[in-house]
């Protein structure tokens, strides 16, 4: 395993920041990160030399919203990405029933993408007709798809919807209302006050309650709150009531409708991880599906990133989310920055990854043509430094 790589002579480097397209550059890789990007780089004998003349460089592909690990084959293992004892469990981690030998992350490392974050709760089913989601499945977590968790505990998802109030009806849990659910979350929040004012006063006596201390990170901001939901009015109910609590980092997961709330969510500066848009429009909350969201949500100056939700789409194919977004009339640069800088910049890992430049996490991969189009291949691709895929 060389410490050093160095690609050269490489046709067009994608950097995803100010400097744009640069072509015929070079990028020199060291222990596991971007060292310098210049057209000309002189090394020694004690590198690995990869000729990438003509080909196209990008960063690892990041898709932030997938069950990988939670699901490795549809309903193999039964429904485990929701616990049904307990329909309000922040403290609940998938990173504690997470599969690292699921095969999806290899899949996923030869379409390209190298980063992903992983959420309790169930995908969309093509053979079932409802996503399965308790009102707080638990929280999301962020892993390279070499298999290392970059982030244990990123986020707590919460969600509203008639997904949420069919599962809990058919499995005869309550509340099973839009006013109940809300109820649920509220109490919970103000639950999660009362114990930290109680923890001033009485630390030693007073249990630790994991629950409410989950509630408190995310109330102290150090935890994302994902909004799981369909149609515009559930996001902005959701979003309402977290801002009451002042909780600030907030963002949208499916947000089928958000074209519908393309205003508010541009005013309050909440981003959409959007997707499927590859799937049938099954049920009210999915009737105004349209793979033309991409563009009114660009139009509309709403930031977004695009999701396989995998596995409901396999993993690989993220590549070819974009291009369906750029056949929709999304410009192709901004297809290229909703698989790579923005989903970086929404899971706030942009510091490290989604994009090329030095000091950056050396996740980068190599395409013979436009990763959009469907005949293109990809030709390397290296993680953290070590190239993980030669074709």
């Amino acid at each position: 395993m060389s410490e050093k790589i160095l690609l050269k002579n490489i046709g067009e480097v994608y950097t995803m920041t100010e400097q744009g397209v640069l072509r015929n550059y070079s990028v020199l890789v060291e222990n596991g990160k971007i060292s310098k990007i210049t057209e000309k780089i002189d090394v020694g004998n004690d590198i690995e030399v990869i000729d990438c003349t003509g080909l196209k460089l990008f960063p690892g592909f990041i898709d932030a919203y997938t069950h990988i690990g939670v699901y490795p084959l549809e309903w193999e293992y039964g429904e485990h990405g929701v616990e049904k004892s307990d329909v309000v469990a922040p403290h609940l981690r998938v990173i504690d029933g997470l599969d690292l030998y699921d095969k999806a992350f290899e899949d996923a490392v030869r379409g390209g993408v190298t980063t992903i974050a992983s959420y309790p709760g169930s995908y969309l089913s093509f053979g079932k007709i409802t996503e399965y989601m308790t009102i707080v499945p638990g929280q999301s977590a962020v892993i390279k798809t070499n298999r290392r968790i970059i982030v244990e505990t990123h986020g707590i998802v919460f969600a509203l919807g008639e997904h949420v109030k069919r599962y809990l009806r058919e499995q005869k849990l309550s509340p099973t209302t839009r006013m109940g659910i809300i109820a649920s979350i509220r109490t919970l929040f103000q639950n999660a006050l009362d114990y930290r004012e109680k923890r001033k006063e009485n630390q030693e006596e007073l249990p630790r309650d994991l629950k409410l201390e989950a509630i408190l990170d995310l109330l102290e901001g150090r935890l994302t709150a994902f909004v799981h939901a369909h149609t515009g009015n559930d996001i902005r109910t959701l979003v309402k009531l977290l801002r009451e609590y002042n909780v600030n980092n907030i963002v949208v997961l499916h947000g089928t409708e958000a074209h519908f709330i393309a205003d508010f969510l541009r005013e309050e500066n909440i981003p959409v991880i959007y997707g499927p848009i590859i799937f049938s429009k099954r049920g009210v909350e999915l009737r105004n599906l349209d793979s033309r969201t991409p563009v009114r949500l660009y139009e509309s100056n709403v930031r977004f990133a695009l999701t396989t939700n995998h596995p409901t789409i396999p993993i690989q194919y993220l590549p070819l989310i974009a291009g369906v977004s750029v056949g929709e009339g999304l410009p192709r640069l901004k297809a290229y920055e909703a698989i790579t800088i923005e989903p970086a910049r929404i899971l706030g890992l942009d510091d490290r990854i989604g994009s090329i430049a030095p000091g950056k996490d050396a996740d980068l991969v190599v395409f013979d043509g436009d990763p959009l189009e469907p005949d293109s291949k990809l030709i390397y691709a290296l993680i953290d430094g070590v190239k993980v895929f030669e074709r």
